[in-house]
C-alpha cells in the first residue's frame, strides 16, 4: 500500500527525462492531491494516417514524454463524483485487469509516478501489549527520484460536481480532469530475499520492507535508455495519441506481459532503498514540512 508520499523537486530537476520546470515541495502528499505524472505520447506527425498507429518507418524518438498534473486517485469514466478517487489511489496488481475501476486504465492508461520517497506504517506491539502504528520514510539512498508504475484516466466533470459548492471543480462542468493511481504488489517474501542474496545484492532493504508492510508500490527502473522498465511500462498497452487503437485483446496481452516482467525484477530496485522511522505528525495531512522526513529514534523495532 502507498497512501502518503513526498515530492521534493526543484524546478531544474529532471524526472524520467523531463524537466520539472517549477518547484514542487510537498512533504505529505495524500490521496486527492494534484501530483506530477509521466506519460508517453506519439508525435502526431509520426502516425500513419491509414492505420492510425506509429508509422513502421518511425523510430522511438517520435514518441514524446510528457509531464502532467493529475489528481491522485483514479476516476473511471463512470464515476459520479470526484470523491470516488479517495478510494482508488492504489490498484492491486493481482486484480488490476479485472476490477471495473481499473481495467480500462490497465490497458489504455499507463503512467509513471515520480516521488522523492513514501511513507509506510508498521503495526507494532508496545511493552504494554498494545498495538501501535509507527510511520517510516522510504527513499533511495542516493536521493534520486523513485518511479512507481501507475494508471491514468480522464474524467469529465459532471454537472453535479460542478454545482457542488464544496467541490474544487465548481463551475467546471464538461471540463476534463486527469486522475491517476499507483499499482501495488506483494512485499518481498523469504524466497525473493534469498534470490537477491544469491545474486550478491544487498537484501537488507527488502528484508526491512517485508517486515514493514505486506504491500509495496511497483517500482520502475529508470536509466534513460529505451529499454528501462519505465519506458517499457509507458509504451505497453495503448500509447497515448494512437488514433486507430489495436484490438483490445492485443493491448491486454501487451499490458499484462509488461507488468509481469516489471514485477519480476521489481525487488532488485529496492536494493537501492533505505528507510528510517519518522514522527507521528505525518499522520495528520495538515502537517507539511521537511521536518516530517527527519529520522526519529526507533523505540519499538529492531529494523535498524
Amino acid at each position: 500500500m502507498c497512501g502518503r508520499y513526498v515530492l521534493e523537486f526543484d524546478h531544474d530537476l529532471y524526472v524520467g527525462g523531463r524537466k520539472v520546470g517549477t518547484d514542487i515541495y510537498n512533504f505529505n502528499v495524500a490521496p486527492t492531491t494534484t501530483v506530477p505524472i509521466l506519460i508517453d505520447r506519439i508525435n502526431p506527425e509520426s502516425i500513419d494516417q491509414e492505420s492510425g498507429t506509429l508509422d513502421s518507418g518511425s523510430d522511438t524518438s517520435n514518441i514524446n514524454r510528457e509531464l502532467h498534473a493529475a489528481r491522485w486517485g483514479l476516476l473511471p469514466s463512470w464515476a459520479k463524483d470526484a470523491s470516488f478517487s479517495s478510494r482508488a489511489f492504489n490498484a492491486r496488481s493481482e486484480t488490476v485487469f479485472e476490477k471495473p475501476t481499473f481495467r480500462n486504465a490497465a490497458v489504455n492508461g499507463h503512467c509513471a509516478i515520480p516521488v522523492t520517497g513514501y511513507y509506510e506504517w508498521k503495526t507494532q506491539e508496545t511493552a504494554a501489549g498494545k498495538k501501535q502504528k509507527s510511520p517510516y520514510f522510504i527513499h533511495r539512498n542516493d536521493g534520486k527520484p523513485i518511479y512507481f508504475a501507475g494508471l491514468y484516466e480522464w474524467w469529465k466533470i459532471t454537472k453535479a460536481e460542478s454545482e457542488n459548492p464544496r467541490s474544487p471543480y465548481t463551475g467546471q462542468e464538461g471540463q476534463w480532469l486527469l486522475s491517476c493511481s499507483i499499482i501495488t504488489m506483494d512485499s518481498p517474501d523469504e524466497f525473493a530475499i534469498a534470490e537477491l542474496s544469491a545474486e550478491g545484492l544487498d537484501d537488507a532493504p527488502a528484508m526491512q520492507l517485508s517486515q514493514l508492510h505486506d504491500r509495496l508500490p511497483v517500482p520502475l527502473h529508470f536509466d534513460g535508455s529505451e529499454n528501462d522498465a519505465l519506458t517499457q511500462w509507458l509504451r505497453s498497452g495503448r500509447i497515448a495519441g494512437e488514433m486507430n487503437i489495436p484490438s483490445a485483446g492485443m493491448l491486454t496481452v501487451s499490458a499484462r506481459e509488461s507488468l509481469h516482467d516489471i514485477m519480476t525484477n521489481a525487488y532488485r530496485q529496492t536494493t537501492q532503498w533505505t528507510m528510517h522511522p519518522v514522527s507521528n505528525a505525518v499522520g495528520n495531512v495538515r502537517n507539511n514540512g521537511p521536518e516530517l522526513i527527519e529520522p526519529v529514534e526507533d523505540l519499538l523495532s529492531g529494523m535498524h
